[in-house]
């Protein structure tokens, strides 16, 4: 019998495969931000932003898109006003 974990990591592995796809069709690169959106939108994984982001960047690379890595967490947006 397999374990949860074993299970949402497979799950996630599959959506990030759909979601590469999917973006390999219509355009030549994928954004972290928007496949962070939309990964997210669909399922919760317990797993940091970074790895998400690491995850999705490596199979994107392997079908032959460009990364943009465009999302910002708070740990990386300075504090105070902005100009």
């Amino acid at each position: 019998m397999q374990r949860p974990e074993d299970i949402a990591a497979r799950r996630l592995g599959i959506i990030i495969e759909q979601y590469v796809e999917a973006r390999k069709k219509r355009y030549d690169y994928v954004s972290t931000e928007q496949a962070y959106q939309a990964i997210r939108q669909v399922l919760k994984p317990a797993i940091p932003d970074r790895e998400l982001d690491d995850m999705v960047a490596s199979l994107a690379v392997k079908n032959g898109l460009a990364v943009v890595f465009d999302r910002q967490t708070k740990a990386s947006v300075p504090p105070g006003p902005r100009p």
